[in-house]
């Protein structure tokens, strides 16, 4: 019984031991300083991607997908494989590019082209100008 234990003593030290520097190690934390820019941007890349996930499950944008010939499923799976930075960029693109966003310039325009075909008389639409002849 002398050399059993005193291999079990020995196997019971190791192995008390190795359980503590493991869970040493495992414990340790590592604390460093966050910014706010960085915490807002995560978040930001999360909810721009599930922005264009909803977008993706409308029944109006799967309808013109399947039209095109376009499968959703892999429309949605090629969304979850962009980057951050190309989600941001299709985010920011579709803001920007709404359909008849910019009403007050084209009606701007529009007029300008009414108001220079009257003045050379093409078209006698307001009362105010006269003829250039």
């Amino acid at each position: 019984m002398g050399i059993l234990g005193i291999s079990k003593k020995g196997v019971a030290l190791v192995l008390t031991t190795q359980l503590l520097f493991a869970t040493q190690t495992a414990t340790m934390a590592q604390a460093e300083m966050l910014a706010t820019e960085n915490a807002i941007d995560k978040y930001a890349t999360h909810a721009d991607r599930g922005y264009l996930m909803d977008a993706l499950q409308r029944d109006d944008v799967q309808a013109a997908m399947i039209e095109e010939g376009v499968d959703p499923a892999e429309a949605e799976a090629r969304l979850a494989a962009l980057s951050d930075a190309e989600v941001e960029a299709l985010v920011v693109q579709m803001q920007n590019d709404t359909a008849g966003a910019d009403i007050v310039g084209t009606l701007f325009t529009v007029f300008v082209i009414l108001l220079v075909t009257d003045i050379l008389c093409f078209t006698r639409i307001f009362n105010f100008t006269r003829c250039v002849r």
